[in-house]
Parts: C-alpha cells; sequence; structure tokens
C-alpha cells in the first residue's frame, strides 16, 4: 500500500476496520454470484437498494491510444462493433474495456479530428487480457478545442462536449456554461451570467448533474455580476453531455435541458493554473502508485470589477468569489469504490454607487437621464456540497451505486440606496453650438430602495441508481428519497417620489406611504420521491436502429401530487447497409467513393416531462406561499438528423432538428436581469416550436469550428388576469418572456500558417430582442422588444510551450507540460447591450423605458499553464 495512505488509515484508524467491513460485505457478495452463475439463473435481489444480474465470463482488451508523434490521446471512443461495449481513454491515453469471448471483434477508435480506426481482435479466452496500442493520424496538432464525438448520434437534442479545451475560450463571466451559447436553441443574452435559456424555457427549467448529483443555484442574486462562478470547476471535468430536449426517464423533472458532468478520475499527477485580470484558477490531481486511491483538488478566485468599470453606474464595485472543491476516490478492489464529492463556495458582492448618466432614446428624440447615489448594497452567499457514492460491479455488465448527497446555502441581501434623478432631453440639431448636452429638464425625482432579505436551504438526498446490459439492451433504473428544508425572511420596500408619478400620500400620523412594502417570514419542510426504469435495446443492427423507453415518476409531499413521464427516443442509419455494400465493393476496386450515399442519421423523441415546484415558483410579489401550486407540464416532439460529410478533404458534421412544446399549467413569470418572480399560479398554457441547425467541422485544417442558428416562436394565454381599472382581460396568445425568435452564434479557430504558435479564438453571439414591458405584474402589457444581443469577443494565444514537446532542454520545459498567454478583447465591437430597463415617468405622465447596459470594450491578459 502507498505511503500516503498508511498515513491515512493511522490518522484515522476507524477506516481502515471500515474497509476490512465492506471487504468482508463484498466477498459474501460475490461468493453469491458464483453459486448463482453455477446455476445459470437470472436472479433480482436489492442490497441497499441493488439489483443485481448474471451472465457470462468476458475477456478484456486493454492499451494505449496515441497520436502520430506519439502524444497520449484521451476521451477516444473504443467501441466493439455488434456488441454495445465501450469506453473512453484516458488523461495518459490509456484504456481497458471488457469483451465477449470466444468470438472474433471488430473494434473502432474514433476521434473528432482524426479518420476513425478499426481493428479486428481475435476470439478470446474466457478471462484472457489482450493488449492492443492503437496510433490515431491527425491533421495538424494543435491545442484545439474538440467539440463532438460519434457516441451521441443516436439521441435527440444531444451534444457530447469536450471540456480540455474550453480554457481557450474568450469568457467574461468565467463559467464553463459559456460554451452552451454556442449551441443552437442555446441562448443567454447577460455575459456577467452563467443562465441560460433552452428551447424557449428559462433559468429555472435546466437540470445540472456533476457525477450524478444534482446542482442547485442561489436565490437571491438580481443580476449577473451578484453571481459569482457557477458550481463546475473546468479543469475539474472529464467529460460533458448535454441535451436540449426529448431527453431520457434517468433524468430529472425538470422542463428544458439537462447537463450532464462528469469529474475526472486521475491515473497520474497533473496540475494546472489559468491566472488573467478577472481571476485565477488552479487545481491538481494525482493517484496512489497502485490507483487505489485518487484525488482531485480545485480551487477558484474570481473578480468582475474589472469590466464592472464600463457599466453606466460608477461607483467602488467590490465582488469577490471563491470556492474549493474535491473528488477522492478509493478502489477496495477492482469492482468496488467509494468516491466522496465536495465543494464549498463564498460570493460577496459590495457596491457603493456615486452616479449614473444614461442616454437612450432615437436620434429625433434623445434624452438623458442622471442619478446621484448613496448608500450601500451587499449580497453575499455561501454553499456548500457534500456527496458520497458507493459503486459495485459485480459483473462487466452490471453497475450498482449508491448514492447520498446534501446541499446547503446561506444568502443574505442587505442593501439601502438612495438617488437623487433628473430626465432631460438632449440636443439633436447637429447645427447648434449644444448639441449631444442636455437643453432642457423634463422632470426630477427621488427615490429610496431597502431590503434585508436572508434565506437558508437544507437539500439532504439518497437514492440508488443501476445499471445492467444484456444481449441488444441496456437498462437502467434508479429511485431516491429527497427531503428539503427552507427559511426565507424577507423585509424590503420602496419609495419612490418623482413629479407627478408617485406622489407622497399621507396615511396616518403623517406617515408617507410606501410604493410598495413587504415583511414576512416563511418556510417549508417536505419530502420527495422519485424513480426510473428505461432500456435502450438494439432492433436492427444492420441499420443500427436504436430504441429508448422509459418511465419516471414523481411525488412531492407539499403539494400531494404525484407525476408519471414516459420518454421515447428513437433513431436509425437509413443509407448505412447501402453504404456498407458499396464500401465493400470500393474496397475490391469495383466502385468509387462518389457512389455512396450519405451519412445520415435519423432521430425522434416524444415524452412527458414535468417540473413540480421546489420553492423559488411558490413565492408571489405579495410574499405568499401557494403550497396547492401544482407541475408545470411539457410534451416534447423532436424530430431531426444529423449527416456527417467531407469537404476540401476534411471532416464536417450537419445537424438539423425540428420541435414542438406543448405547454399546460405554466406558472408566469417576470424577469429583471437575471431575477425571476413568479406570480404562483398555475394559470397560463402555451407552446414552443423552433428549428435548430449547426454544422461543425475543420473550415481551418486541423482545429474545429462551428456555427449556429436557431429560430424560435414560444407564446402562453394566461387566464384571470385584470387591467388597471380591474376588469378581466380576454385570455389570448402573447410572447413569453423567452421569445428570441432568431439566434446565431459562431465559435472559430484559426493560426498562422507559418507559425502555428500564434493562434486565433473567436466568439460571436446574435441574438433578436426579448419582449418586456412595465413591471406591473400583468404580462398582457409585456409586448415590446429588447433591442437585438450582439456581441463579438476574440482571443489572440501565443503558445509558449507545445503540449507533447520532445526537446525539453531547459528548467521550464522539463516541469511545464505546456503553457500559453493571450490577448483577449470582450466586446470588441463596443455594442451596448441591453439586459433590462428602469422606468422614469415626467411631470406630463409619460414613462421612460430608460436601458441598463451591459459591459463594454476590456481588454484581457491570461496565462495557461499545466504541469
Amino acid at each position: 500500500m502507498d505511503s500516503s495512505i498508511r498515513v491515512i488509515l493511522r490518522l484515522f484508524p476507524c477506516l481502515e476496520t471500515l474497509i476490512v467491513a465492506v471487504n468482508r460485505i463484498r466477498n459474501r457478495i460475490d461468493f453469491r454470484f458464483e453459486k448463482l452463475m453455477k446455476k445459470n439463473l437470472l436472479l433480482l435481489y436489492f442490497w441497499f437498494g441493488f439489483s443485481v444480474a448474471l451472465f457470462a465470463q468476458d475477456a478484456s482488451l486493454y492499451g494505449i491510444v496515441s497520436d502520430s508523434s506519439g502524444k497520449p490521446v484521451a476521451d477516444v471512443n473504443i467501441q466493439v462493433l455488434g456488441v454495445k461495449q465501450n469506453t473512453l481513454s484516458e488523461l495518459d491515453g490509456s484504456y481497458k474495456l471488457q469483451v465477449p469471448s470466444g468470438r472474433v471483434l471488430d473494434v473502432v477508435f474514433s476521434f473528432v479530428g482524426s479518420k476513425p480506426k478499426r481493428l479486428q481482435v481475435p476470439a478470446l479466452l474466457p478471462g484472457q487480457e489482450y493488449k492492443l496500442h492503437v496510433t490515431l493520424n491527425f491533421g495538424v496538432e494543435l491545442d484545439q478545442f474538440v467539440f463532438m464525438d460519434e457516441s451521441g448520434r443516436g439521441r435527440a437534442s444531444s451534444y457530447i462536449i469536450d471540456p480540455r479545451r474550453s480554457s481557450s475560450l474568450p469568457n467574461v463571466s468565467g463559467s464553463f456554461e459559456k460554451i452552451l451559447t454556442t449551441l443552437p436553441g442555446v441562448t443567454s443574452n447577460n455575459e456577467l451570467s452563467a443562465q441560460y435559456n433552452v428551447r424557449g424555457g428559462n433559468f429555472d427549467e435546466n437540470l445540472v448533474y456533476v457525477n450524478d448529483i444534482e446542482i442547485y443555484r442561489p436565490f437571491l442574486p438580481r443580476s449577473g455580476q451578484q453571481e459569482g462562478l457557477s458550481f463546475i470547476h473546468s479543469e475539474l471535468v472529464q467529460n460533458v453531455k448535454f441535451s436540449a430536449g426529448g431527453f431520457e426517464a434517468r433524468y430529472g423533472d425538470k422542463l428544458s435541458s439537462v447537463l450532464d458532468i462528469k469529474y475526472k478520475d486521475p491515473k497520474k499527477f497533473a496540475a494546472s493554473l489559468n491566472t488573467g485580470l478577472l481571476g485565477v484558477m488552479a487545481h491538481v490531481e494525482g493517484a496512489s502508485s497502485d490507483y487505489r486511491f485518487t484525488w482531485l483538488l480545485g480551487a477558484r478566485y474570481w473578480s468582475n470589477a474589472y469590466v464592472l468599470g464600463t457599466l453606466d453606474v460608477k461607483g467602488d464595485y467590490k465582488p469577490s468569489f471563491y470556492d474549493v472543491q474535491t473528488l477522492l476516490t478509493y478502489h477496495f478492489t477492482d469492482n468496488l469504490s467509494l468516491s466522496y464529492l465536495g465543494s464549498f463556495a463564498r460570493n460577496n458582492y459590495f457596491f457603493i454607487p456615486q452616479n449614473r448618466e444614461t442616454v437612450f432614446g432615437t436620434v429625433n428624440a434623445a434624452y438623458q437621464l442622471q442619478i446621484f447615489f448613496d448608500g450601500a448594497d451587499l449580497m453575499s452567499y455561501q454553499t456548500s456540497t457534500h456527496a458520497a457514492s458507493l459503486v459495485y460491479k459485480p459483473t462487466s455488465r452490471t453497475q450498482l451505486k449508491l448514492i447520498a448527497s446534501s446541499f446547503s446555502s446561506d444568502e443574505s441581501e442587505v442593501f439601502t440606496v438612495e438617488g437623487a434623478y433628473r430626465l432631460s432631453d438632449i440636443e439633436t440639431d447637429l447645427g447648434s453650438d449644444d448639441f449631444a448636452r442636455a437643453r432642457s429638464l423634463r422632470g426630477v425625482g427621488y427615490f429610496i430602495n431597502n431590503a434585508r432579505n436572508y434565506i437558508s436551504a437544507r437539500v439532504n438526498n439518497v437514492g440508488h441508481r443501476g445499471y445492467h446490459s444484456f444481449g441488444s439492451n441496456q437498462l437502467q433504473w434508479g429511485a431516491f428519497f429527497q427531503t428539503e428544508q427552507i427559511k426565507d425572511r424577507l423585509h424590503e420596500w420602496f419609495y419612490d417620489d418623482s413629479a407627478g408619478f408617485s406622489r407622497p400620500v399621507l396615511v396616518q400620523d403623517s406617515l408617507f406611504e410606501l410604493n410598495s412594502f413587504l415583511s414576512t417570514r416563511l418556510g417549508i419542510s417536505s419530502y420527495r420521491i422519485n424513480g426510473y426504469v428505461q432500456n435502450s435495446q438494439t432492433l436492427n443492427k444492420a441499420y443500427n436502429m436504436q430504441l429508448t423507453y422509459g418511465l419516471r415518476a414523481n411525488y412531492w409531499s407539499l403539494n400531494q401530487e404525484a407525476v408519471v413521464s414516459p420518454r421515447v427516443q428513437f433513431s436509425f442509419e437509413p443509407n448505412k447497409v447501402y453504404n456498407k455494400r458499396i464500401s465493400d465493393k470500393i474496397s475490391k476496386g469495383e466502385e468509387t467513393a462518389s457512389a455512396l450515399r450519405k451519412n445520415w442519421v435519423v432521430r425522434a423523441a416524444w415524452g412527458y416531462y414535468y417540473q413540480p415546484p421546489f420553492y423559488r415558483e411558490l413565492r408571489n410579489y405579495q410574499g405568499e406561499l401557494n403550497t396547492k401550486l401544482r407541475a408545470q407540464k411539457a410534451i416534447h416532439y423532436v424530430l431531426g438528423g444529423d449527416m456527417n460529410f467531407t469537404a476540401w478533404n476534411r471532416p464536417f458534421k450537419f445537424v438539423a432538428e425540428a420541435y414542438y412544446k406543448q405547454l399546460s399549467n405554466l406558472v408566469p413569470y417576470e424577469i429583471d436581469n437575471v431575477r425571476i418572480r413568479y406570480l404562483a399560479n398555475n394559470n397560463s398554457s402555451g407552446y414552443a416550436a423552433g428549428l435548430d441547425f449547426r454544422i461543425n467541422g475543420e473550415f481551418v485544417k486541423g482545429v474545429e469550428s462551428w456555427a449556429s442558428l436557431g429560430l424560435l416562436k414560444t407564446q402562453e394565454k394566461i387566464t384571470g388576469q385584470k387591467d388597471i381599472a380591474g376588469n378581466d382581460v380576454k385570455a389570448e396568445y402573447i410572447p413569453r418572456l423567452t421569445d428570441q425568435r432568431v439566434t446565431f452564434a459562431i465559435f472559430f479557430q484559426d493560426y498562422l500558417r507559418r507559425n502555428k504558435n500564434y493562434r486565433m479564438n473567436l466568439n460571436l453571439v446574435y441574438g433578436t430582442g426579448f419582449p418586456f414591458g412595465v413591471p406591473d405584474q400583468n404580462r398582457n402589457n409585456d409586448l415590446s422588444r429588447m433591442p437585438s444581443y450582439r456581441r463579438v469577443d476574440i482571443g489572440f494565444n501565443k503558445v509558449l510551450i507545445p503540449e507533447g514537446l520532445k526537446k525539453r532542454d531547459n528548467f521550464w520545459k522539463r516541469n511545464i507540460e505546456s503553457a500559453w498567454i493571450g490577448l483577449e478583447v470582450f466586446n470588441i465591437l463596443g455594442v451596448n447591450n441591453t439586459i433590462s430597463y428602469i422606468w422614469i415617468q415626467d411631470v406630463e405622465a409619460n414613462r421612460y423605458a430608460v436601458p441598463n447596459y451591459l459591459t463594454n470594450r476590456r481588454l484581457n491578459l491570461r496565462l495557461m499553464m499545466r504541469f
């Protein structure tokens, strides 16, 4: 045993006792399995919720995957044709795969940017280990961001993301989720936030998992600059799966999307340091000499004060965010392991505003708003996540997992800010000496905004996930029990006194009536039970025809509602049989490649998706909880496909999908920046329909780039609305607040032909405007449109030490695996993008929507090193 393990066992003698006990239990289970296998029976039973299946002994393949220079290649998809057996290579290129014995096997090694390699393995004896080293050929070996592989082709709206090079993406927020906004159907009009909308849904409709643990986001942030970093530490991530709709039953109960993250399983020591003007991210990883114990440790510090200086509101910004994450895994045996995932994060956003000056309007009618502030704003939260997973693999085809997790969040929002403002006309006559200056006063006013809000949340979860493969089937199941305790204390009020807008009204004892006042204490304590079962089945191997079907159920004690969600996914390759026949003829010289048909995969998905309320949906504007609120419902219909093709002798892929979501029992809401405020009633129904397109490939030889286009229309019909006079409003379809009709995104990579160590990364995002209106809790008035969101970020990098460098003749090259330095330009076009509005009224009762602009142009210097 490694010396580090001996030290741990000396410090914690109870751990050694636990290890011995677990090994005894495992030996007893293995004995029972051997006894059952002799009788050739299939028995299903539970041990801590575990279900176990039996089948014959397999052989195994192992080896190392490398490129033409000998550098190991990670995350290569290794697939055994015809038996649904696959795995991914590790960071050091190594892999190990259980395969059937007694038959000749065809094994395919594939990776985007290289030509798949198909090798034949002779029939192996039971228990035999067969060594197979593989070399893949790439075009140009760059520090590229390779985005997608082929293992997700059969799943509708599904993308597999390789995060290893995401650090090169220009990113103001520092959050990993910004990669998603380059996908079709995924939008975010706020570069400061990690939140995103998917196919007409809002921020709360997206699931995020890390190692099968559901991740929650804070409750109180009102704006993107208050959020801090998201949970995901990009340097700890091994692979990512993302589904924009029509996802499987094994994923939880949300309406829109799933982001499924898996953290690394290290095999050797490695570390990284990513630093710049906005913050620093670092990580270390390693394993014991016998690979029994592996560990990951990551830490981040982030402050966006540098870019906040470009906002219209000037003052003293002091944001700070830091977190620490760890993943510890101990392998008791080759088929039994225990892991711990821990995270602690603390965010403080302290701001002392001083003044604001915003010019808005049109060429013929321009206005200027000036505000002078006093006071301060402090928003802070502290979150922690702890999870333990016990994984047992009784055979190569069965995996049983017991999971226990807890999430806690303590958040506070404390501010008192007052301001005096003036609204003026701007001289628009080009011939005037006062052109672009304030020429007349339209109104003056005063406001004071005060809040003392606190919330604490505790979520505990225990559950089981199981997986079993037999024949052409992949069976998965799971069951979970979750408890929730939330305490919420609200105390906030707002007063506005502007000429003709909010006249002070005396109520009693010379007290003024406030524009809004809220003071309440709330809380809930509840539990949920949910589970699923699903099977993926190959119906026809010749056409790669696959069907996945499953059922999911959920019960919540607070509203005593139970929901059941059937879900189905289907895919096949219509030209596979024909192309295989032509390929055989090509190999014999009887045909040419021009006879091949397009390599299409056709996909479809259908399913029910319920989203039971969590907490945010229950609370209305009056600070009351509607505990009878029902689950929101969406029925997904998805039809699409993708085509692999070659252009300029380089690989490309085109993806196209059409979708329709039938929505009911919706809870209407209003959005201010990133703050969603629900009306807490199931009085809305609607739909979302759209088309998504994406093309990715080597536009520049050896590096991957892509472009995405999304077309969307989403509307809702709200009942029970009243106008300002208190009269009922007829329910008609109106745009939902996430109705962004057109979105377009490009991620492009390039390098200098004569010196490939000089590289460029460009990220372009365009989206038409969201609906908005006066914040009066009447959604029928939200029919205006914000300006389009337009943003281009660009980064220029110089490679200091290339990856895989063979000649390491000095101290730096011997101790640093790779390094690059980069200069980034955020918002290079200097576009003033609008995120929300404040409302001002003059003496003539005219209302003006004054835009709150996002960040402007900024430079950032970055250094990335890996050890």
